[in-house]
């Protein structure tokens, strides 16, 4: 996952620190206060989940996918209410991501805001 998510900083932080404000020094860091770094991660969350229709990069490297119970595929709407809704799991200081233990259906606080399940798309040998 981070071999995925490295390059997609650097090239945002490049982005915003070279291009548009006109800093040569780039800086890596990642602070959870400013307001450009929570709409990138909501904004890559949201498109990477709507293009490859519920798996992202990382659900890609895990062989997993996000799928809806209301539609046939992910909707965009319905991808940007899953990125928001990692928020609510976070929020209960990571309890929400626990909830999967405990709930009948396996869901996370973010799968049942966003009506969806995560399936396992290995293919298995017959």
């Amino acid at each position: 996952m981070l071999c995925l998510w490295a390059p997609v900083v650097a090239g945002w932080w490049w982005l915003v620190a070279h291009r548009l404000h006109g800093s040569t020094k780039l800086e890596m860091k990642w602070d959870p206060r400013e307001e450009q770094s929570l709409i990138f991660l909501l904004v890559y969350g949201a498109v990477a989940n709507y293009v490859g229709n519920g798996q992202t990069p990382g659900k890609w490297v895990a062989r997993t996918r996000a799928v809806s119970l209301t539609h046939n595929r992910m909707g965009l709407w319905q991808s940007f209410e899953r990125a928001l809704a990692y928020g609510a799991s976070f929020l209960e200081l990571g309890f929400g991501f626990i909830q999967f233990f405990m709930h009948r259906n396996r869901q996370t606080v973010h799968d049942r805001i966003a009506e969806t399940i995560v399936v396992d798309v290995r293919r298995h040998k017959k």
